[in-house]
């Protein structure tokens, strides 16, 4: 098994456990340790408490802007790297399919509010500068996790039954419910 297959498979129980900011501690050592046995995540959960203060903020100033209509199925949460950050951003698609992520490239809901600027982001990209495996790990989780605790916190703000998911641009799409 090579280094994105494992790095695939921790993914994936890591979204199983449906991690939110109130669990996040456990699991972000937990998770952070698997991967590197040397690494303090203490400094990554203060930032990520703030950084979720801002993922609120974007939120729900582009969902009360732009609107989501009843016919999006599903959104993404994309990842992708420039110069000086990753940048987090959503799409949405009116069609769904677990097992073919070319539905996340339907820009079918393209709000023009889509890039959010969230500081925890910079950091990311040093961290997948210098230690690849734990910079795409602890990206992708970040998201989850903001997700996660976005959707936990405003039920009623996102059209019912809609599929969420996130993932780098050029990599896998992870499928959070």
């Amino acid at each position: 098994m090579n280094d994105f297959d494992k790095m695939d498979k921790l993914l994936q129980k890591f979204i199983k456990e449906i991690p939110t900011m109130e669990n996040k501690d456990d699991l972000i050592n937990r998770y952070m340790k698997s991967i590197d046995d040397n690494i303090d995540p203490s400094i990554y959960l203060k930032q990520l408490k703030l950084s979720y203060k801002e993922f609120e903020r974007w939120l729900h100033d582009l969902l009360n802007s732009e609107m989501i209509s009843d016919e999006i199925v599903a959104l993404n949460f994309g990842l992708f790297e420039n110069e000086y950050t990753i940048q987090l951003y959503i799409t949405g698609s009116k069609e769904w399919e677990f097992d073919d992520d070319d539905w996340a490239c339907n820009n079918d809901y393209f709000p023009k509010g889509r890039y959010a600027s969230i500081n925890i982001y910079k950091e990311l990209k040093i961290l997948l500068e210098n230690e690849f495996d734990l910079g795409l790990f602890m990206t992708i989780a970040t998201t989850i996790i903001l997700v996660n605790t976005y959707v936990t916190c405003y039920p009623n703000k996102l059209p019912q039954n809609i599929k969420l998911a996130t993932g780098f641009d050029d990599g896998d799409i992870y499928n959070l419910n």
